[in-house]
């Protein structure tokens, strides 16, 4: 992996010209404290669903802020663990691409990731595990997202808010030990820096053995933050981001027939009578030299300037490098009589990022009514390079990758070009995507409690492509321009100071196929992009008297324009497939009295294929797409003894059947998990003891590489001891 100095690029990015902030007229979103459980904030903001302001109540969309203070109070040692908590999401992936989530029945690239507003790249690519530490809160907005965001986000879009510069004086630490060699050691000190400027720095250290053999992580994180107000009106906001991680790839564990399970589980179910079996789940098939490891350094800044009471310029410029590194055998399925037969990849990202937004925003009236408008810009320059080899498949390279199936010698990773052979086996890929768009939003209060939100945005994506074969000795390529427009418009009726009724219909564009750009070829990229649209309706309300929150949503979404085949020629590609999507989500929140606080959501959907045709004109009408649950649920309950400094909480989670595959036949079945806290606090220190999957559960989480022949299996019970500090 390749080192970066920081200083350099930290110049080039200070250097480029004006650049940044946040809106100069708004301070960065408070930390709720929390006396006993969080309560949903319906007044906080989130950029995640929308560049005016807007709070929750006044967003005509499904948002949820999960803050500091909530991830803490559930244990979530991972963004993963912690958007995992929202309403009608669940978040899995395999180490290819890891911390993928699936909502409202679409899943992986079909939902938008950034991080403190700035989009990297589908999550398919990008997505690193992380230690939540680093982080603020997570806004997650469910629908359409791409009028906001940019191509790609049909399902929905996810922010990670990293820790932000503030003048208040704040030095926290956190050291924890757990289950399986988990250790997590975090320091994060911030305050004031002369009269007009401020700072923030974190750093944790994230780092376990593995329930599986040879699956140990080490995740170290820095960021780092700087605040300076010039003038009133006029700021500057820098900030940094540097992640390293180096992981044990386990990609799954290989389905085997029910004769030959000497300890069969009830986690998958399949019309052939194949089975997790307990006696392997704990096997990891990978290499012994196995790798999985990133590093990346982002750095953004921000200027905001607000010329007059009502008006706000603001630019942000940011720059993000990452180099990756998988080398594994991926693909682990059984075969007869008691072998794996695997497959042996190396996959290399150099992956450079470049981009400027500007917008100009106003908060005033328009003819007596109150108005809230931004106009923007965004340019975006991507360029990607991947050294990709992949084994053949042959008669001779199978045999040379078996291994026993309860006693493997797995081996180590072979460069040998005889197990690479054939056409696109050994490639270098160099893909180049330069992104421009301008977008509008809205809001115009027609009367008092009665506000109509819209938005636009239009983007032109060049995209070209490059591929060097070298088994054939041949060089391809192409380019493709796309156009798509994206439009919301919405309305939210303020019935009573404390209920918001809201409706809203949006759009939305995603590239073809796994809706990635960085990996598009030739014959996907003639296509048009996918579709989607969207109707929402729902109710948000808080009654501080009763000290009750909760909302709801219904919604129905489709995508359009996804890749099939002819139902009349089955070897041509067409685009006439489509999915949809419907369902109710519901959130609530109960302080039932000074102690006892009481937490919970859930979703159910109904999400199929209303036309689909693959290889071989198989129909897939009526199926349900991969890795989608059709219910989720989570309850959380926790209380108070002041008097003796201790907490004690419990939560339960559900999450529904899903299939791994879309003929809809390797299913993974529906699994229900306890955990339990108690937490006692002696100042400067807060104690917790956590124990997570008290029944030991063993359970499907996630498809595999070889997604109808393996699975990737959730964590076992777990103990861990932590410890934080406010210094």
């Amino acid at each position: 992996m390749k080192k970066k100095n920081v200083l350099p690029l930290l110049a080039s990015v200070i250097a480029a010209g004006p650049v940044l902030p946040a809106r100069a007229d708004e301070q960065p979103i408070a930390t709720v404290t929390i006396t006993a459980a969080p309560r949903p904030a319906f007044n906080a903001v989130a950029d995640a669903g929308s560049r005016l302001g807007l709070t929750l109540a006044e967003t005509p969309a499904s948002v949820e802020v999960i803050d500091r203070a909530l991830m803490e109070q559930r244990g979530a040692r991972t963004l993963e663990d912690a958007l995992g908590g929202a309403v009608g999401m669940t978040v899995g992936g395999n180490p290819g691409s890891p911390g993928v989530a699936s909502t409202r029945g679409f899943t992986g690239g079909f939902l938008t990731y950034l991080y403190d507003g700035m989009r990297i790249s589908t999550p398919t690519m990008s997505t690193r595990p992380q230690d939540s530490w680093n982080y603020e809160r997570i806004e997650v907005l469910k629908g359409p997202s791409s009028v906001l965001h940019g191509e790609g986000g049909i399902g929905g879009a996810v922010n990670f808010v990293p820790r932000q510069a503030r003048r208040e004086a704040s030095a926290e630490a956190l050291l924890s030990a757990g289950s399986y060699g988990a250790r997590r050691a975090a320091l994060g000190l911030g305050g004031p820096a002369g009269s007009d400027s401020a700072w923030r720095v974190d750093v944790s250290h994230n780092r376990s053995d593995g329930w599986i053999d040879r699956t140990g992580q080490r995740l170290t994180h820095l960021t780092a933050a700087w605040h300076t107000t010039f003038r009133p009106g006029l700021t500057l906001d820098l900030s940094l981001d540097r992640l390293r991680d180096d992981v044990g790839a386990y990609y799954g564990t290989p389905l085997i027939p029910a004769a030959l399970a000497g300890a069969p589980t009830g986690a998958v179910s399949d019309p052939t009578g194949r089975v997790i079996d307990r006696r392997v789940a704990r096997i990891n098939y990978n290499l012994l030299d196995s790798v999985m490891d990133a590093d990346s350094l982002w750095l953004r800044a921000k200027v905001g300037w607000q010329f007059t009471p009502g008006w706000t310029l603001r630019n942000e410029l940011s720059r993000y490098d990452a180099d990756r590194l998988w080398r594994n055998a991926e693909s682990n399925v059984f075969a007869a009589p008691a072998s794996v037969v695997r497959t042996q990849s190396h996959v290399g990202h150099e992956h450079r990022v470049w981009s400027d937004r500007v917008d100009l925003g106003y908060q005033g009236t328009l003819a007596g009514m109150r108005h809230r408008f931004v106009a923007g810009a965004e340019l975006t320059h991507t360029a990607f390079a991947s050294d990709r080899r992949f084994s053949d498949g042959s008669a001779a390279t199978r045999a040379a990758l078996l291994v026993d199936l309860f006693a493997p010698y797995q081996g180590y990773y072979d460069d040998s070009m005889a197990l690479t052979t054939g056409a696109g086996n050994r490639v270098m890929l160099r893909t180049r995507v330069r992104t421009a768009a301008v977008f509008a939003e809205d809001a115009l209060t027609l009367v008092p409690g009665l506000t109509v939100v819209t938005g636009l945005r239009h983007e032109t994506i060049r995209l070209e492509n490059e591929a060097d074969d070298r088994n054939l000795a041949a060089t391809s390529g192409f380019s493709r321009r796309y156009r798509p427009s994206s439009a919301r418009a919405g309305v939210v009726w303020e019935a009573r100071p404390d209920t918001a009724l809201y409706g809203q219909a949006g759009t939305a564009a995603a590239p073809v196929g796994s809706s990635n750009l960085l990996l598009m070829n030739a014959s996907n990229a003639a296509y048009p992009l996918t579709r989607g649209r969207q109707i929402e309706a729902g109710i948000k309300q808080s009654l501080p008297a009763r000290r009750f929150d909760w909302s709801a949503a219904l919604y129905r979404l489709e995508q359009t324009d996804v890749l099939s085949r002819d139902p009349d020629r089955p070897n041509i590609t067409v685009n006439n497939g489509r999915i949809s999507s419907r369902g109710v989500e519901l959130s609530a929140s109960w302080q039932a009295s000074g102690a006892l606080s009481i937490a919970g959501n859930l979703s159910v959907l109904d999400a199929h294929y209303d036309s689909l045709v693959e290889t071989g004109g198989v129909s897939r009408v009526g199926k349900v797409p991969v890795n989608v649950p059709e219910r989720t649920a989570r309850l959380w309950s926790d209380y108070r003894i002041a008097r003796l400094g201790l907490a004690v909480g419990a939560g339960l989670s559900y999450t529904g059947a899903r299939y791994a595959d879309n003929a809809n036949t390797v299913r993974m079945n529906g699994h229900a998990l306890a955990d339990a806290h108690v937490s006692w606090r002696a100042r400067p220190a807060t104690v917790t003891l956590r124990v997570r999957n008290l029944a030991d559960r063993l359970y499907a989480k996630w498809t595999g590489s070889s997604a109808a022949n393996q699975i990737v299996l959730g964590e076992p019970r777990t103990v861990e001891l932590t410890a934080a500090f406010d210094l």
